[in-house]
């Protein structure tokens, strides 16, 4: 017989490094000879984007700057520092980083700017590739090279810095974390109670991830978690043997394809963050690990078989039915 069932997920995750460790990334900005925002910073992307919302943030900052003109150069031990790529930081350091550095350009050239546009610098803005002042406009590229005549530097340097936690005292107070994400995750199953077979239908993930830069991403990045925590829910297990892995192969370490991936909606709390101004938190990590409760307890609402212990295997499954009974 098989029997539908709903269940509940929710989760949070500290952001940013924890305990006191200092949490600081820092960002270079080149404009080369041939007018390229190049972006210099010993980040690490590892599949979560962080190429993509770098040059965003970048193009953003002013007003729509061309993508195609600007660059990251990647992981280099000659870029500034950007600390690790884990406690999903790099959106909040690196992000803000790369949002003060372009700041710190832009005030640059509008020293540059208001005497090609003979109006005060607070009078100059930016549009994409353009820049303004009063009834005036020009193209931000003859800025650039306005500037190289008379002798001023198109490279800047931009910092930022999160709030600074500290480790637990002996009666464990103190402000270990800076910032946390939120998840709510909810799953339907269906659970085969003759075979113990469990099917995966939908999940809907709601997220508190602060301001979202890239929802394309950020979507990509919730779906990957889901089908990644469905894995670890139901079929992923790490066996050992004497301290040493006995299943070493796909054949008996069984990961979902996209014919296991079940319908996965994504939901966005884009409530800002008050640490740096782009008001962002991490999405990296959360959504896998809220997804699995949700998973285990939609069983127990289909069928009343309390899984204790993971993968929820049709074995288990079934042993777990039969605890019941």
């Amino acid at each position: 017989m098989k029997k539908k069932g709903i269940g509940y997920g929710c989760s949070f995750q500290g952001v940013n490094y924890h305990f006191g460790h200092p949490d600081i990334s820092t960002v270079e900005l080149t404009v080369t000879d041939a007018n390229i925002l190049l972006i210099r910073t010993a980040a690490s992307d590892i599949g979560e984007g962080l190429a993509a919302m770098l040059l965003l943030v970048a193009s953003r900052s002013f007003n729509g700057f061309p993508i195609s003109k600007i660059k990251w150069e990647g992981s280099s031990t000659l870029s500034p520092e950007a600390g690790g790529t884990g406690a999903s930081r790099q959106s909040t350091l690196t992000g803000n980083a790369v949002l003060q550095a372009c700041v710190n350009l832009q005030e640059r050239l509008r020293l540059v700017a208001c005497e090609l546009l003979e109006v005060d610098p607070i009078d100059i803005a930016f549009d994409g590739s353009e820049v303004v002042g009063g009834d005036k406009h020009i193209s931000i590229e003859s800025v650039f090279d306005f500037a190289r005549k008379t002798g001023v530097r198109l490279n800047v340097k931009g910092s930022f810095q999160a709030p600074q936690t500290t480790d637990l005292d002996v009666q464990g107070a103190g402000l270990p974390i800076s910032q946390f994400g939120y998840a709510t995750h909810v799953a339907e199953v269906e659970v085969d109670t003759i075979t113990g077979e469990v099917r995966i239908l939908r999940v809907l993930a709601f997220h508190d991830s602060g301001t979202i830069l890239n929802r394309i991403g950020a979507t990509a990045q919730v779906e990957g978690a889901v089908v990644m925590g469905c894995g670890f829910a139901l079929s992923e297990e790490y066996l050992l043997e004497n301290g040493k892995p006995v299943n070493v192969g796909f054949t008996n370490y069984l990961i979902p394809t996209i014919a296991d991936a079940p319908e996965i909606e994504s939901y966005f709390v884009a409530t800002p963050s008050p640490i740096g101004s782009l008001g962002v938190k991490g999405l990296a990590e959360i959504p896998v690990v809220t997804v699995v409760p949700a998973i285990i307890n939609a069983i127990f609402d289909a069928c009343g078989a309390r899984i204790k212990h993971l993968p929820a295997t049709p074995e288990r499954v079934l042993k777990a039915l039969a605890e019941k009974s």
